[in-house]
């Protein structure tokens, strides 16, 4: 086996990703990039937006409420080291907008997602920490039946690489 495949395959095996892609309609499981990036693997789905009331829209159909300031709060200093507790008293502000403020951990029906957007897409992950287990699959399938009814429409593969278990990447999973 080569030394991609012994990566991609290391903690789930290839007929439980084919079992998991066949399962899931929207989601899709990611492996890490790891090494220094400090990332895991997870379940993931985006959704591109052009305004920001596609954004606000998305969101309410979903029953999450997003905290808007204000005024724009005090944010951290570009080049300035911060210890890890200082620097998280900052909040993440969506970019482009006037304010709002990141959605981070939350539920979209009742389960634990992470949402975070980006200029023209909002990324919605699910994982245990740095794994993706049969319960976070189980999850997704349920989360799924609540995006189907959002406003906007899913982009796959949500990250466009062989990370991604993806027809474009794995057709032979979703035959």
């Amino acid at each position: 086996m080569d030394r991609w495949r012994q990566y991609l395959f290391r903690t789930h095996s290839e007929d439980q990703l084919r079992t998991w892609a066949r399962g899931l309609r929207m989601f899709r499981f990611c492996r890490a990039y790891g090494g220094h990036a400090n990332d895991g693997d997870s379940l993931a789905v985006t959704f591109p937006y052009s305004s920001f009331e596609d954004l606000m829209s998305f969101f309410v159909s979903l029953g999450i409420e997003l905290v808007h300031y204000p005024e724009r709060p005090t944010q951290p200093e570009p080049g300035v080291a911060y210890p890890g507790g200082v620097f998280a008293q900052y909040p993440s502000l969506i970019p482009n907008t006037r304010w709002l403020k990141q959605p981070g951990h939350c539920q979209i029906a009742g389960h634990k997602v992470f949402a975070w957007c980006h200029p023209d897409v909002i990324r919605i992950s699910i994982s245990s920490d740095y794994d993706v287990t049969e319960g976070d699959v189980a999850s997704a399938q349920l989360v799924e039946k609540a995006l189907a009814e959002a406003p906007l429409q899913h982009r796959d593969p949500p990250s466009d690489d062989e990370h991604c278990i993806c027809p474009r990447y794995y057709p032979a999973f979703f035959d």
